[in-house]
């Protein structure tokens, strides 16, 4: 929560003192000094959220940003109006319910609503039914503790207020379960740093258990200040301190940082905290004896069903996810294994396969083959056609190598002009190599233009009695037969041990 400037870090600092000393001091008063502290430091908070929102307007970068911060000033200045109104009118001796001062406090929740619903927040498309979901049940559960709590309170039972008032009540729950829904979601779709977005959210939740407790107290004629007031105090305290904050960043691109992996993982349980508050509620109300109405059934039934669809659609996103995951570990896989040229195995995995072929032949004397093959005069065709023309070359020669041996045979490009073929089931290699010069002597059309492409071959290859070699030493082998076969006059096949 680390506010711009060591000078607002202070101012910060003095006014979270000024208002918890006012707030304990309401506690050793009489009633009447109390309530004079109370209605003063309520004032002083809400004046001070005022100036410290719009100054964070200021440093908002986004138009839409800027425009819900400043709403959100206008907002706290409409309540500090109001309080002071208020606080007018007790001086006086008389501060009826309801006066002018609902104004500011009623205007406090038009532009707060206002305020998140203009703040920019992320998501997209992509999530339009989660977002739905948590909206339901946030609102569901909100509303089904508000109207267990204050709301029932004002419209549940005659109180013997008139209709006016009891209206007037009951705006201020409904005002704040809209808050609380709007700043939940809003909290939840947005990523990065969210420091003064949490903060307004938990101001937000924290006037609204006030109003909760003043709608109640106030609908049974035994508001007398304290705890209500208390609240109001603190959420006004958290608006500035909000206020005080840098503005919120961008969430960084990089997967691997923790700090914005964590805040996400707590931003997405937060639906839930009003889902859990609704059904222990609704628990302690029916363990207490105390009947549902139908209306209270259905609310929960809703706020179950949006929580287990909601459920449903999680696990439906990560058995998703972990499937593209698959996915994308199987295509570097492939990558790490594969010639990106050609699409052949690369040296990696024509090595790894030798190494378990080998490994087979020394324990149960299988026979394995290798043909390594190395374009002739291949430079030429780069310096002549072009680099372009070599790559369209070398896979066609890919292509044929392909389609002259068999299935099971592991095809590779080396690097390079060098091409080899891994032959682990007792296939005749000098056949295998016929095979490959045969499909070799037909020219290729290579940048519209035709062009006669031969290779040298060498061949190498262990049978059953032969005695087990490593994976470099046949390599060898096979790369010096190729040698062999170009010295004695290219486009040749050389076996490794026979005779030029």
């Amino acid at each position: 929560m680390a506010p711009r400037t060591p000078a607002a870090r202070t101012l910060g600092a003095l006014l979270v003192g000024v208002c918890t000393a006012g707030v304990l001091t309401t506690a050793v008063l009489p009633p009447a000094g109390a309530a004079l502290v109370s209605d003063l430091t309520q004032a002083l908070a809400s004046g001070a959220a005022a100036a410290a929102t719009a100054a964070h307007a200021t440093r908002c970068g986004g138009r839409r940003a800027r425009a819900a911060w400043w709403l959100l000033a206008a907002a706290c200045a409409a309540w500090c109006a109001g309080q002071s109104y208020w606080t007018v009118l007790a001086l006086r001796g008389a501060a009826p319910f309801p006066s002018l001062a609902d104004v500011g406090f009623l205007g406090f929740a038009v532009l707060a609503v206002l305020a998140l619903v203009v703040h920019p927040a992320g998501g997209g498309r992509t999530g339009l039914w989660q977002r739905f979901l948590d909206a339901l049940m946030t609102a569901g559960a909100v509303g089904l503790v508000s109207w267990q709590t204050a709301l029932g309170a004002v419209l549940r039972e005659d109180t013997g207020h008139d209709v006016v008032v009891r209206l007037l009540l009951a705006a201020y729950p409904v005002a704040d379960v809209a808050l609380v829904v709007l700043a939940v979601l809003l909290v939840t779709r947005t990523s990065g740093d969210r420091r003064p977005l949490d903060l307004v959210a938990a101001g937000v939740t924290a006037l609204a258990v006030a109003d909760s407790a003043f709608t109640y107290l106030a609908a049974t004629s035994s508001y007398d200040g304290g705890t209500a007031d208390a609240g109001w105090t603190l959420a006004f305290v958290l608006l500035a301190v909000a206020g005080l904050c840098r503005p919120g960043r961008p969430a960084a691109t990089t997967t691997g940082d923790r700090r914005v992996g964590r805040s996400g993982a707590a931003a997405s349980l937060l639906p839930y905290a009003p889902v859990t508050a609704a059904l222990a509620t609704t628990l302690a109300l029916s363990l207490a004896g105390t009947p549902l109405s139908r209306g209270e059934m259905v609310a929960a039934t809703v706020v179950i069903a949006a929580l287990i669809a909601r459920q449903y659609m999680t696990v439906r996103e990560n058995v998703r996810l972990a499937g593209d995951l698959a996915s994308r570990e199987a295509q570097l896989r492939h990558l790490a294994f594969s010639d990106p040229l050609t699409g052949l195995a690369n040296r990696s995995l024509f090595l790894d396969r030798l190494q378990h072929a080998l490994a087979l032949h020394a324990r149960d004397m299988r026979p394995v083959a290798v043909v390594f093959l190395d374009l002739d005069d291949f430079k030429s065709v780069n310096d002549t056609l072009g680099h372009a023309a070599g790559d369209e070359l070398l896979l066609r020669v890919a292509e044929r190598l392909t389609g002259a041996l068999r299935g099971g045979d592991t095809v590779a490009r080396l690097g390079g002009d060098e091409f080899a073929a891994l032959l682990e089931d007792g296939g005749d290699p000098m056949e295998a190599a016929a095979r490959i010069a045969t499909a070799m002597d037909v020219p290729f059309s290579v940048a519209g233009r035709t062009r006669a492409v031969g290779a040298s071959t060498g061949v190498v290859a262990l049978g059953a009695g032969d005695a087990a070699v490593g994976a470099d030493e046949l390599m060898a082998r096979a790369d010096a037969a190729m040698y062999t076969a170009k010295r004695t006059g290219k486009g040749r096949v050389v076996r490794h041990g026979a005779r030029a």
